[in-house]
């Protein structure tokens, strides 16, 4: 499980990555097996009165990233991390308000992405992110992250 506070991570997302703030973005306190943001509908409508594709994206990919994010925090190095590639599959209207979730990496994931990491400063791991509305998965996206360790220079 990770250990964070919901309220510390949002506002850091607000600060760093300012379309979560247009999007009305909130970290959910830590589960036991996945990291979940929740995302209002109102601000992320497109013509259709239904959630727009890329907000749906893009809070599939923060999930990812912010899991990444959060996983890596414990490291005294600082890091980039970046969505390399991505599939999205949309599978139903969204509309109300929805969630991005990520399921936390199992260990044998895990550790070969930190021991790459640790070794060439780079590495990257995919991710499985959801997009879900009233329970139901409305899209899901594979995602293939990079970190890398930045230089203190």
């Amino acid at each position: 499980m990770l250990e964070y506070d919901a309220e510390e991570v949002t506002a850091y997302l607000h600060q760093h990555i300012p379309i979560t703030r247009a999007m009305q973005l909130q970290v959910l306190p830590p589960e036991a097996e996945k990291l979940r943001l929740t995302a209002r509908l109102a601000p992320n409508l497109n013509h259709q009165e239904t959630a727009f594709g890329g907000s749906i994206a893009s809070i599939g990919i923060l999930a990812g990233w912010t899991l990444i994010h959060l996983r890596l925090r414990s490291d005294q190095r600082r890091h980039q991390i970046v969505i390399q590639k991505s599939e999205i599959d949309f599978l139903r209207p969204i509309e109300a308000d929805f969630a991005g979730e990520c399921l936390l990496p199992t260990e044998s994931d895990w550790e070969p992405f930190l021991t790459c990491l640790e070794r060439k400063g780079r590495a990257r791991i995919e991710l499985l992110p959801q997009v879900t509305v009233n329970g139901k998965i409305a899209a899901t996206i594979k995602g293939l992250f990079v970190a890398r360790v930045l230089s203190d220079h």
